[in-house]
């Protein structure tokens, strides 16, 4: 008598590709955040991060998206201000500094490359701030309309991106000029040794994720190319800026009101 023996069929090329891929990026990204947290010694990022979560206007009153949260240095400084937040990241590692960072926050596993689970209209306010340059252009629009869509009508979009042509060494150079009007040069240099380490390993890092946008695996933008596809996928642009040494470009829009109806 013949047996048949139930086998599970592969995934395509393509799937199982894609899944290689992200356990990649998780990897990469898990090690970085290792070290990530030293920029909060440079005055550049926190005037950066400070000023993309001020843009939001936090209230008790709001719930707010935090959609790659990282080690969760915006959401920290929202969840200060009293709003309740939810943030999101697919590094498992990161989410776990935020929880010890700040407990109040909903942390939680999630990918802003694919729909999100939440209710159109869900958030009064959402947050990403310097992720959408580590994806590729075909997932720009999908993931800012998937923003754009759970963020309720009137309610502010803060985004913060690499701008084209980032220059980690003006970041540096601009940290150390920060750190030296704060204090005296025998301080600046102590600052300097202190945190070689951690310097030399994030300097690592960013060249890999510049090797990446060389390579069109991420992407950079320019000011107008930003402005753009935000209002391409429906955000009203209200404020655009350099921050982090001209390094960075910070934009508050928002999600127009709903039409009013039309009465007979």
């Amino acid at each position: 008598m013949r047996q048949t023996e139930a086998v599970s069929s592969p995934l395509p090329d393509d799937q199982r590709a894609a899944v290689k891929k992200k356990r990649s990026a998780q990897m990469f990204w898990s090690r970085y955040f290792y070290f990530y947290d030293t920029l909060n010694e440079s005055v550049p990022y926190r005037q950066m991060v400070g000023q993309h979560a001020d843009n939001l206007e936090a209230s008790h009153d709001d719930l707010i998206l935090d959609a790659g949260t990282g080690t969760g240095n915006v959401a920290v400084i929202l969840l200060a201000q009293g709003a309740r937040l939810i943030g999101m990241d697919f590094c498992e590692q990161a989410l776990e500094r935020c929880r010890e960072k700040d407990p109040r926050g909903d942390f939680r596993f999630g990918d802003i490359t694919q729909p999100l689970d939440f209710e159109s209209n869900h958030f009064d306010k959402v947050s990403c701030c310097n992720v959408f340059q580590f994806l590729n252009s075909h997932h720009h629009r999908a993931a800012l309309g998937e923003l754009f869509r759970v963020l309720k009508p009137r309610g502010l979009f803060a985004i913060t991106v690499f701008g084209a042509g980032f220059s980690s060494a003006k970041v540096y150079r601009e940290t150390l000029r920060a750190q030296r009007k704060e204090s005296s040069l025998a301080d600046t240099i102590v600052f300097t040794i202190r945190y070689s380490f951690s310097t030399l390993r994030i300097l690592y890092y960013v060249w890999r994720i510049k090797k990446l946008e060389a390579s069109g695996e991420y992407y950079f933008f320019d000011s107008e190319e930003l402005r753009r596809l935000l209002e391409e996928t429906g955000f009203e642009v209200l404020k655009l800026q350099r921050v982090f040494a001209s390094q960075c470009i910070t934009v508050l829009a928002k999600k127009p009101a709903l039409p009013s109806p039309i009465s007979d």
